[in-house]
């Protein structure tokens, strides 16, 4: 794990096209509205939400943008067989929580506290 941990926490975003941002806009306009609860970690959160197939999709879809500007995050979608909900998990190195408190918290929850 040094090399995840070697990665500075810094966004780029211009690794995300003009098309690429709308529909990042609009998987986290989708997530934020349907988030059931929000877990917090020592390295980071986790996001709490219905198994929809529509939700599931925004989650990867914005797994695979965040990936591209801010590779120092860990992305971990978890959707148990059966559940009726799914997890994701937003980690990192020192620094990347701090980062997703104050640039993804609450666009990824509609503000449902942190347990």
């Amino acid at each position: 794990m040094k090399q995840f941990e070697m990665i500075p926490v810094a966004c780029n975003m211009d690794a995300i096209s003009a098309e690429q941002m709308s529909r990042y806009g609009g998987s986290r306009r989708l997530l934020r509205e349907a988030c059931l609860g929000v877990e917090e970690h020592a390295d980071g959160f986790s996001f709490r939400y219905p198994a929809q197939p529509e939700l599931v999709s925004a989650a990867g879809d914005l797994i695979g943008l965040e990936q591209a500007c801010c590779a120092f995050l860990r992305y971990d979608l978890a959707v148990p067989a059966g559940a009726g909900e799914f997890t994701l998990r937003l980690t990192g190195s020192e620094g990347a929580k701090a980062f997703v408190v104050e640039n993804m918290l609450e666009t990824l929850s509609r503000g449902v506290g942190a347990s």
